[in-house]
């Protein structure tokens, strides 16, 4: 397109519209692209599937070293901890590389489908 052609068209910023507004036509993108619906729930879901399973190992440990004290068993849970925080920071990394790329795809569809300038910010 050209700057002539780029001109015609009057563009509305992002975040001068309103809380509905964007979210309204943020379930439109998601609707028109299945993979995208995927992508969004995902980063969602993995952060507390991860939390969740932080808490009961937490729970366990505590447990454990009520009932045993500072032994093997409690060790072994502290260690698994360690081990899935790891973790979690590897795939939080992963995560938002994958949110970065499916932002700058959705303000690629509102420049595109719906002549709506938004600017990615951090």
């Amino acid at each position: 397109m050209t700057d002539n052609e780029e001109n015609k068209f009057s563009y509305i910023d992002y975040f001068e519209l309103s809380k509905e507004k964007r979210k309204e036509l943020y379930a439109e993108f998601l609707s028109a692209y299945a993979e995208e619906k995927r992508i969004s729930i995902s980063l969602r879901l993995i952060p507390l599937f991860f939390a969740a399973a932080l808490v009961m190992l937490v729970l366990a440990s505590i447990i454990v070293l009520l009932t045993d004290g500072l032994e093997l068993p409690f060790i072994i849970f502290v260690c698994a901890i360690a081990i899935m925080m790891t973790v979690f920071v590897i795939v939080k990394i992963r995560l938002d590389k994958v949110r970065r790329a499916h932002s700058a795809w959705f303000a690629e569809w509102l420049r595109d489908a719906k002549h709506v300038i938004a600017e990615l910010k951090n």
